[in-house]
């Protein structure tokens, strides 16, 4: 599945109407795999909409008669979709931070910041449906030739693959490694899923198995205690992938990395 096939079911909550129809039409034009299922116009209405349609967003406003954005996302102590705060207020970005919000828009909302804000959920999405999904027992696998004999390895089964000029080497979580004659690029075009991303030129990590990142010395550390270097031009990015995965998706995601050095909200 790529990000057009992806379909990701959406709820507007604003109190004004024209805010309302507002957002609805940005995301109509410039979201295509997103549908907005249903609007609401106050905490109880957003309420009984999100118990009904189990939405995979939820694009929020925060200044509401009677119970703000923020008291609303109280109701929910295992909240199972993105949070994007729509909002007139800069001042409240602190406290979205702290409620697991994945975005926070500024009204009006600028098509770019939406069309940004769209790609990394729809990212996110893939990561977490690709890491769980059945495709043959035990999940996605990807097949690696060696002098004589094949592999079938999950991808979920994956570290880090390490490159050496027309080379690389998969390590897995059991200890093993393979290599196999192919370079990195050809590496990511076989595996083709976000939930791995090319941290360096010699490196190709899975991003769930990421421990902690070190922004001292621009370093992963992994779960089998692999310190994995991290180029300059791609720590920014790093680091912001890191933080969007620790927003939980289902129960069967859970990713353990933690911030060494906690990141700065710009």
């Amino acid at each position: 599945m790529n990000n057009s096939e992806m379909k990701i079911r959406c709820v507007v909550v604003d109190d004004e109407l024209p805010a309302r129809q507002s957002i609805c039409r940005q995301i109509e034009k410039n979201c295509p795999n997103f549908d907005v299922i249903q609007t609401a116009s106050n905490a109880p209405e957003a309420y009984q909409v999100i118990k009904e349609c189990a939405p995979d967003l939820v694009f929020l406003d925060i200044q509401m008669p009677n119970e703000t954005g923020l008291a609303f996302l109280d109701r929910f102590e295992n909240r199972k979709f993105f949070v994007v705060f729509c909002t007139t207020y800069h001042e409240y970005a602190v406290e979205a931070l702290r409620k697991r919000a994945f975005d926070y828009l500024l009204k009006p909302v600028d098509k770019d910041d939406l069309i940004g804000c769209a790609k990394r959920i729809t990212e996110k999405l893939l990561i977490a449906r690709g890491e769980n999904s059945k495709e043959g027992p035990g999940g996605r696998r990807i097949e690696l030739v060696t002098s004589g004999q094949r592999y079938f390895v999950r991808h979920s089964d994956i570290l880090y693959v390490e490159a050496s000029g027309s080379y690389s080497t998969f390590y897995l979580e059991s200890g093993k490694r393979i290599t196999v004659s192919k370079n990195l690029k050809r590496i990511e075009q076989m595996l083709h899923n976000p939930v791995f991303q090319r941290v360096h030129n010699s490196f190709l990590v899975r991003l769930v198995s990421v421990q902690s990142q070190n922004c001292r010395n621009g370093t992963l550390r992994l779960q089998n205690g692999k310190e994995v270097p991290i180029a300059v031009r791609k720590r920014d990015a790093v680091r912001q992938r890191l933080v969007e995965l620790m927003i939980e998706v289902s129960e069967n995601l859970k990713p353990p990395m933690a911030a060494e050095d906690a990141p700065t909200m710009r």
